[in-house]
């Protein structure tokens, strides 16, 4: 294929994109019914991973103890052979409030993942619903909710009584709350992470729960013990880099439902350092590839819309769009100085060349962060200043290049066949907002 042909066709797919998510803006946009509450009241039991925490979780644990719910919460701390003070906070909150329990890792077991963490998790509470613990309150495994909070995460305090309503469907199986960061307005990286998390959660997530295809993040999602049983006696895949997409790709195909709550949230912290951010993203990006596994289970399963097969085909596939974008970048500006000689044939012949033609590509360029900048004004509890907008988005588009490096990251990682992970460093920030 010549550079001239690649190039146009590049252009054809990106304008695609553009139109795929200003479609899901505009799904989103639509007015939104607040979930009918019926009265059902399962049982939460939060799940706190936490190895080496000490910076951060004695306030979680405070939050989580004063979370406003009419019906019956517990809190279940896993630590994974932590090395610092994190036991000792464990064992002084389990004292003080019996809804508190605490598992204790071995080192020997300990530092494999997140996913063996929560497996024993899930092992320990599906033990104790089997054997009767009355800690339990005699719950059934379909009544018995489990919610994963990192352990820089504070939850919104009513969050339990908002997401309780979605779980008297007996076919909803999780149900993902948006995040938002809560050290937004201590520096420049950590706002445009409270960009990123909020703008997606508003742009995307909610058209995707009409679709039938919203997504799981790993801090603030909330899974039905009996779907879990669904998957088997480990139902977080030990070998994923993103377990909680694995996870919701997993529950789809086993035929449940997943929801996405709007009116509630998970503040958690963002990473101050662009070091830590990089292997965060390139995580998450090889994470992202691990998943094109699903594609053949999710297109041979019966019983999944139509809608939500093509829009999670299409999540897993657009992580493509970045590099499509940078080498299509990196071409105009290489033609642009004439290194190479590079003709673009996007829409001729389609859209009269001069005024009428400048017009429509600057619309498909600039619509999409017009539509992400307007989703953060009108939901974000950190929205800038009308005259900081065009600046801010100026940044953010800069910042998602981000991407690119993590890509190319996680392209060699690959490669090298590579699939360890490093913890996401913690920082001290005090009560929650």
């Amino acid at each position: 294929m010549s550079l001239d042909l690649g190039l146009t066709a590049a252009s054809y797919a990106m304008a695609s994109i553009v139109l795929y998510y200003l479609a899901l803006f505009a799904l989103s946009a639509r007015r939104q019914r607040r979930e009918v509450d019926l009265g059902y009241r399962p049982l939460f039991v939060v799940l706190v991973p936490a190895r080496n925490e000490e910076l951060v979780l004695k306030e979680t644990l405070s939050s989580l103890g004063d979370l406003k719910y009419s019906g019956e919460f517990r809190v279940l701390v896993i630590d994974d052979g932590s090395t610092d003070r994190t036991w000792k906070i464990c064992k002084l909150f389990r004292r003080h409030d019996d809804r508190v329990r605490a598992i204790r890792r071995p080192r020997e077991i300990a530092g494999r993942g997140k996913s063996d963490v929560l497996n024993q998790a899930y092992k320990a509470v599906t033990e104790w619903q089997a054997a009767g613990d009355p800690w339990l309150d005699g719950a059934a495994p379909g009544d018995i909710v489990l919610g994963i909070v990192d352990a820089d995460g504070r939850l919104d305090d009513r969050c339990l009584e908002v997401v309780a309503p979605y779980f008297a469907d007996g076919a909803v199986g999780t149900t993902q709350i948006g995040v938002r960061i809560a050290n937004a307005g201590r520096g420049l990286l950590a706002r445009l992470q409270d960009m990123e998390f909020v703008a997606f959660t508003w742009l995307v997530q909610i058209a995707r729960d009409r679709l039938g295809s919203s997504g799981l993040g790993g801090n603030g999602q909330f899974t039905r013990l009996s779907a879990l049983a669904t998957l088997g006696s480990a139902p977080w895949k030990v070998t994923a880099l993103t377990e909680d997409l694995d996870l919701g790709l997993q529950l789809v195909e086993h035929g449940w439902r997943t929801r996405f709550c709007q009116n509630s949230y998970v503040e958690q912290q963002g990473l101050e350092h662009w070091r830590p951010l990089l292997r965060q993203r390139t995580r998450w990006i090889q994470g992202h590839y691990q998943c094109w596994g699903h594609l053949p289970r999710l297109w041979s399963t019966r019983g999944v819309p139509m809608a939500a097969r093509l829009d999670l085909s299409l999540y897993l596939l657009l992580v493509l769009t970045v590099m499509l974008v940078t080498s299509t970048v990196v071409l105009g500006i290489l033609g642009s100085e004439h290194v190479l000689s590079v003709q673009n044939s996007f829409l001729v012949g389609i859209v009269p060349s001069g005024v009428s033609y400048r017009i429509v590509s600057l619309l498909l360029s600039t619509l999409p962060l017009i539509a992400f900048m307007t989703s953060y004004q009108l939901h974000s509890p950190h929205r800038f200043r009308w005259f900081q907008v065009p600046a801010a988005a100026a940044l953010f588009t800069l910042y998602t290049y981000v991407w690119t490096i993590a890509t190319l990251r996680a392209w060699w990682r690959i490669a090298l066949r590579q699939k360890t992970w490093v913890k996401t460093p913690r920082i001290a920030l005090g009560p929650a907002s």
